[in-house]
């Protein structure tokens, strides 16, 4: 069947289902007070008389007026509240849709009264705190938190449990206001139980540092998930086993206790369906709150990556998955003035990868294009521990100690079949790697009066990795650049130890000349040093050889001490934030006996400005520009094998880049007209960019690096838009991505081009309370553009999802999903579908449920990806896995 085909039938079939909506009339009002003033953001319910549920809910506009639409023949009871007035109460079972209902709320002293209305209501606002009663937006048949978020107004859950609440990303998850595992927030959305959640609050402006609330300008947003009170004081969760044909598996648990000075987490999981409780991505992201303090003024020193060249694993691009994990969260108070907290996580995997692809090198000459196979057998174990100490004995002192590690041991072994035209290899590689590092943070903040606030920040890094590479090829590698002699196969292995510390520490002081002016100076020292050391040896029958081209020993150490101004002003609606930071920078890099020193001095500005236009529509604009240094890997001037047809080498006369990075944010939420519009602008300009330097050798690829003269730039944008209707809610946005980066091919200036432009849309509706229906479709085009070079990628992908409640807890949910992906420049397309399906029953009142669980219905064998690099452009078909099922069995705690 023809993708348009597909595409109509799927549009035909949730068309037909709007007839059965049931028919719904839009009552309109206007909040007033007793001196017919408008009360904007007052709380109007709407209670069917019948059920005694809520027919429908909003949030008065600034002028006062609310809309709510309700299913006619019912009598219901119309109820507004604001906190500072007695609650409006009135039944009505008939209205008109062009005719306003004034609703006049009276002045109420009881302060005991006003709680409890708001504490009923489905959204409420109290400065920065938007509190949602989840009961109003659930069926009921949601599983986990990820499910409860996603029915809320203006949330969005990616695939991989980032969460964004009006277009903006969540920083951190609490749950009773206590840190669940660090904030994490795949952790929190794909195990807390959906039952347990009795409202969500989203906290703007988070700092739960006390004394320089409002001071900073990071915008921090959080979650805080309060739990049912009949889950405190209890152990509760869910145990889930399954299994199935082919030897698949699944076991999960989630054990939860919240007490008032105690609360534990427990998630443990071992599975081999895909279901990835935590990933190799996922330990490289943790970083345990514990951030860089120069990376605020301007300055960015990286002391190395540990995840460089290891096929990172999805349930949509991997053959095999099994995973293995096992976490505890700790939250301990024993007093109002001490708080413990902290984390351990242990995981595992092993994976199995394949793909094929063609790839196109952007050379002069016509032998460019290169068919390459490759299958990649991923393990790793790791380990991750986080402790932390507050001591808060007022609440104008904020003390704490946190300790952060985590270490890992990973293997990669890899299969390649490489065809570059008259010239066909087989490669054997096998890489490991056992990285760990350790971190320690000291912060303390005191405010000794109402207009000045002292803090210091301390932080040390330690950081270690020993990459191994070792290279078997049936083929004479990098022919032209080593003279090897004729073998059958010829073996290289690769050593390398890199090691990194960083000590940093921040003084701040803060002086508020008055509630709307403030500043801030901030004096601060960084120091990173990094070592490297390396060799590559020629195993032979008989002897190792040690290449003496690739043989490393250096040091590289940089020192960076700031002074910086800040200065806060608010202006009406207006808020304006300029800074000033004045580093001196000293660098040293030692190798083979030789040393270069340098040292700069560097003015870099910020700027932070938003403005309130109204009090739900907001602009925010940031400029700042930082430094980019270089590490050690780059500086090291003796080679490095990077791939099996490339060698790297280092540039010991690196200077640093100068990034200027602008911004631009729209936020407008609207719960009158439940309209909700999110949009993103950045700009980045990098002057004196480190870019690779490319030397094709044969099909073989010497690089390294240097700073280029001409500007890279990146332009990219997003906006989403969502309304809820009558009887459906749409959602619609795009994302765009525009990026210039020249670099150098052969000793030329090659200017690399790319635009990626991604669009979707969704539409969900509820058919007779039983059926609801999530129809979408994504357009995505990406298209890359290098010397001699260009191509275009497009994937056409419309989604139905369903959820039906079939009988008594009997339930039905699946999804399907196409994908047309078209490769314009070889002018050939191909098609790949999915269909998941999940039957479960439960019974009412029943902590058991029944489940059978099929993947990949259609038993679809591969997808296709592309991608764009500084020196070439591959498209990707990827190995997925195969058709599959489970029966598992869950029992709620």
């Amino acid at each position: 069947m023809s993708f348009l085909k597909r595409a109509t039938l799927i549009l035909y079939l949730t068309w037909m289902a709007f007839p059965a909506f049931g028919q719904s009339k839009a009552m309109i009002g206007q909040v007033l007070d007793s001196l017919d003033n408008p009360v904007p953001y007052a709380n109007v319910v709407a209670i069917n008389q019948s059920t005694q549920k809520i027919g429908g809910f909003a949030v008065s506009n600034e002028e006062g007026r609310f809309r709510i639409n309700l299913a006619t023949g019912s009598t219901y009871l119309l109820r507004v509240s604001f906190v500072g007035f007695q609650p409006f109460e009135r039944e009505i079972s008939e209205w008109s849709s062009d005719e306003q209902i004034q609703v006049i709320l009276a002045v109420d002293e009881t302060t005991l009264d006003q709680v409890e209305v708001v504490t009923e209501l489905p959204i409420t606002m109290k400065g920065d705190t938007l509190t949602y009663k989840t009961d109003a937006f659930t069926s009921g048949n949601e599983r986990k938190l990820k499910d409860v978020l996603e029915k809320l107004p203006g949330f969005e859950v990616d695939d991989n449990g980032e969460v964004k609440v009006q277009g903006k990303k969540v920083d951190k998850v609490m749950v009773d206001g206590k840190n669940f595992f660090d904030g994490d927030t795949k952790l929190a959305t794909k195990n807390l139980p959906a039952n347990a959640v009795d409202r969500v609050q989203v906290l703007k402006n988070f700092n739960e540092v006390s004394p320089i609330r409002g001071l900073d300008n990071n915008e921090s947003l959080a979650l805080n998930i309060e739990l049912k009170d009949g889950k405190k004081n209890l152990v509760f969760g869910d145990l889930t086993a399954g299994g199935g044909p082919k030897e698949r598996y699944l076991g999960h648990a989630n054990a939860f206790y919240y007490a008032p000075k105690l609360n534990l987490n427990l998630i443990a999981d071992v599975n081999n369906v895909g279901e990835l409780a935590f990933t190799l991505q996922d330990y490289f992201r943790f970083s345990g709150g514990l951030s860089g303090l120069a990376s605020r003024n301007g300055s960015r020193v990286e002391i190395g990556g540990d995840d460089l060249g290891i096929p990172m694993a999805q349930r949509n691009n991997a053959r095999d998955l099994e995973t293995k994990l096992g976490a505890l969260n700790v939250n301990f108070t024993p007093s109002r003035k001490w708080r413990h907290a902290g984390f351990f996580i242990a995981s595992s995997s092993n994976n199995l990868l394949g793909s094929n692809s063609q790839r196109t090198y952007l050379r002069s000459d016509e032998n460019n294009q290169e068919t390459l196979e490759s299958v990649n057998r991923v393990e790793n174990a790791s380990g991750l521990m986080k402790y932390s100490l507050t001591f808060t004995p007022r609440e104008e002192t904020y003390a704490k100690y946190s300790f952060f590690g985590k270490i890992a041991d990973i293997e990669t072994r890899t299969g390649l079949n490489s065809d570059f035209g008259t010239f066909d290899q087989q490669i054997a590689t096998r890489q490991t790697r056992r990285p760990y590092s350790l971190q320690q943070k000291g912060e303390w903040y005191h405010a000794p009066n109402e207009r000045q606030v002292f803090s210091m920040e301390v932080n040390w890094e330690s950081k270690y990795q020993d990459p191994l590479y070792d290279l078997t090829t049936n083929q004479r590698p990098f022919m032209g650049m080593l003279a090897v002699e004729d073998a059958e196969t010829y073996r290289f292995l690769q050593n390398q130890e890199i090691r990194g510390n960083r000590i940093e520490g921040a003084f701040n002081y803060y002086h508020i000349l008055n509630p709307t002016n403030h500043l801030n100076w901030t004096l601060g020292y960084n120091s990173t040093n990094q070592q490297l050391l390396g060799g590559v040896d020629l195993v032979e029958e008989d002897q190792n050889t040690e290449l003496d081209e690739f043989r490393n020993d250096a040091d590289f150490g940089i020192q960076d001490t700031y002074l910086g101004m800040t200065y806060k002003t608010k202006w009406k609606t207006l808020i304006i934030s300029p800074t000033l930071n004045l580093h001196r920078y000293a660098w040293k890099d030692m190798q083979d006996d030789l040393s270069r020193e340098q040292e700069k001095w560097l003015l870099l500005p910020s700027v932070y400005a938003k403005w309130a236009i109204k009090t739900n529509r907001s602009l925010t604009y940031r400029f700042d520009q930082s430094a980019s240094f270089m590490d050690v890997q780059k500086l090291a001037t003796g080679w490095v094998i990077q791939d099996y047809n490339s060698i790297f080498t280092g540039n010991r006369m690196l200077d640093n880049g100068l990034f200027s990075n602008h911004s631009l944010s729209y936020n407008h939420f609207d719960f009158f007209s439940a309209f909700n519009l999110f949009g993103n602008l950045n700009w980045q300009r990098k002057k004196d960019d480190l870019v690779t330097v490319t030397d094709f050798a044969g099909v073989n690829r010497l690089l390294t690096i240097q700073n280029i003269d001409p500007i890279n730039e990146t332009l990219n944008g997003d906006l989403t838009f969502d309304k809820r209707f009558n009887t459906f809610k749409l959602q619609t946005g795009g994302r765009w991505n525009s990026y210039q980066t020249n670099t150098l091919l052969d000793g030329e200036t090659n200017e690399n081009q790319s635009f990626t432009q991604s669009y979707n849309f969704k539409i969900t509706t509820t058919v007779f309370k039983i059926l609801e229906i999530d129809l979408g479709y994504t357009f995505d085009a990406n298209k890359y553009q290098g010397r001699n070079v260009k191509n275009t990628f497009v994937t056409h992908s419309p989604k139905l999802e369903i959820d039906l409640d079939i009988f008594k807890g009997l339930k039905l949910n699946a999804d399907y999903t196409y994908n047309a992906y078209l490769n314009k420049g070889a002018n050939t397309h191909s098609d790949f579908e999915f269909l998941n399906a999940f039957l479960s029953y439960q019974g009412k009142s029943s902590p058991w449920e029944f489940r059978v669980s099929v993947w990949n219905i259609l038993d679809t064998q591969a997808i296709r990806r592309d991608s764009f690099s500084d020196n070439l452009i591959s498209t990707y078909s990827y190995w997925v896995q195969p058709r599959y099922g489970l029966l598992s069995v869950k029992y709620d705690l």
